[in-house]
């Protein structure tokens, strides 16, 4: 008796579990039927208007930020002195993580556009306009286009246009060595007429290109412009340059 009593209430409850997802589906299939009928009339969405987006992962965490400017994140690390002191001071001045928290009252952290975020709540990528200072200085413009961080939140890489208060502007692609953060390759196009491709390492830089009369990009400073390749030491010394139709001349 008690056997049959609880194969019956196996079935039971069986049944109640089948009838349960039918009733989840029939409602969902209901819902979206409904949504999709709702734009059937007028074939598009013409229009969503709304002060910001926040994109959350599997955890809840927020990941992604887009608006103008993105909205604030409590998860996000470089609003937050906690964790600026935890992860960019203790990596960036570890002799005195104070004097690091000084400096960084200071820089921008605000884009107009989409900031995303790791599972740290370090921005790893920032694409839009007026985007943020890196987390090692100010910057001394607010650029246009996109940069891309590692894990830790350092910059290793962008492109962008940017313009000074002088009316100056131009547009550069950089890249930074992965090992130490250092720039490594630049290409810019400058509204003064400069145009360069710029390799750099701990032991010097060597520039191509052309450059303006009293250019500071290839160090000019007289009122010729200049078109050759040149090579600075890592004191910024000129060591070595070749300008087109002139012969080498070396620096010591």
């Amino acid at each position: 008796m008690e056997k049959d009593i609880f194969k019956q209430m196996q079935e039971i409850e069986s049944r109640y579990k089948r009838m349960k997802q039918l009733l989840i589906g029939f409602v969902s299939i209901t819902l979206v039927g409904g949504f999709c009928l709702a734009f059937t009339t007028t074939n598009k969405l013409d229009l969503i208007r709304t002060k910001g987006i926040i994109i959350e992962d599997e955890n809840g965490k927020d990941r992604i930020l887009i608006g103008a400017p993105i909205p604030h994140s409590k998860d996000r690390v470089r609003t937050d002195t906690n964790l600026v002191r935890k992860y960019f001071a203790s990596e960036l001045n570890p002799e005195n993580k104070d004097k690091y928290m000084e400096w960084y009252k200071k820089y921008r952290h605000s884009a107009f556009g989409m900031v995303v975020m790791n599972e740290k709540g370090i921005d790893v990528m920032q694409l839009g306009d007026k985007l943020s200072d890196p987390n090692v200085g100010r910057r001394i413009f607010l650029p246009t286009g996109i940069l891309l961080n590692n894990q830790k939140g350092l910059e290793v890489g962008g492109f962008g246009t940017h313009t000074f208060d002088d009316g100056r502007s131009g547009v550069a692609l950089g890249l930074d060595d992965p090992k130490n953060g250092r720039e490594a390759f630049h290409a810019l196009v400058l509204s003064d007429g400069t145009r360069a491709l710029i390799l750099q390492d701990k032991k010097g830089k060597l520039l191509l290109g052309m450059g303006s009369s009293q250019n500071n990009i290839f160090g000019n400073k007289d009122s010729l412009s200049f078109i050759g390749v040149k090579y600075f030491d890592k004191k910024d010394n000129l060591v070595w340059e070749k300008k087109i139709n002139k012969t080498d001349s070396t620096r010591k």
